[in-house]
C-alpha cells in the first residue's frame, strides 16, 4: 500500500510527526504545492490528482489539517478508487476565527460523502478546528473518530515528536484494507 501525504499550509517541516513518518518509509510520496502559504483550491487539487496519477496500485492518504479539507474537496468532485484508505488529522474549520483568511476557498463538508475507510483524528484544544467539529466531518464521511486529549493542533508544536499512537491508527486503518 503506498502512502500519499498531503501537508496543510505552510507545510509539515521538521519536528512534525507527518515529515518523519514520509522520510522514514519507502513506500511513499509527498504532494508538493508552489505555494504553501497562499493556497488556492484549484492548483492544490491539481497538484493531488497529479501525484495520484503517478501512483500504481491503492493508496492510503495520510492528510493534516488543510490537507483533510483538500482531501474531503477532491473525494466531492473526483474518482477516486484508488484511494483504499485515509488518516485524517486535525480537521481544520474554515469558520474558526484563526482559519487563516487567504485559504478562503477552501469549505467543510456539508453533506455525507462517500469515502473509503477512514479515521478522523481530533484533539480536545485544537485551536483550527474544535473536536465537535471534527466528529461532524467524521460523521459525513461515515468515518471513525478519535480524540488524542489536549494535544493543541497535533503538529510539530504538540511534541509528539515521530508519534506511535498515531502509528498505530494508521497501521490499523492499512490492516482493515489489506
Amino acid at each position: 500500500m503506498r502512502l500519499l501525504f498531503l501537508a496543510g499550509i505552510g507545510n509539515s517541516g521538521a519536528g512534525h510527526w507527518q515529515r518523519e513518518w514520509f522520510l522514514e518509509s519507502d513506500n511513499a510520496s509527498w504532494v508538493e504545492h508552489t505555494d504553501w502559504d497562499n493556497p488556492v483550491m484549484e492548483e492544490w487539487l491539481a497538484d493531488l490528482e497529479a501525484a495520484l496519477d503517478n501512483i500504481d496500485g491503492p493508496v492510503t492518504v495520510i492528510a493534516h489539517s488543510m490537507g483533510c479539507l483538500l482531501f474531503t474537496e477532491w473525494l466531492r468532485r473526483c474518482e477516486h478508487r484508488k484511494v483504499a484508505a485515509a488518516l485524517l488529522v486535525a480537521f481544520p474549520d474554515v469558520f474558526s476565527p484563526v482559519f487563516p483568511p487567504q485559504a478562503h476557498n477552501f469549505s467543510n463538508l456539508k453533506t455525507k460523502q462517500a469515502c473509503c475507510p477512514a479515521i478522523v483524528i481530533t484533539s480536545d484544544n485544537d485551536p483550527y478546528g474544535s473536536a465537535e467539529h471534527a466528529a461532524k466531518q467524521a460523521e459525513a464521511l461515515q468515518a471513525t473518530i478519535y480524540n488524542i486529549g489536549p494535544v493543541g493542533h497535533i503538529n510539530a508544536n504538540s511534541g509528539l515528536g515521530n508519534w506511535p499512537e498515531g502509528k498505530a491508527y494508521l497501521t490499523t486503518l492499512i490492516d482493515s484494507v489489506s
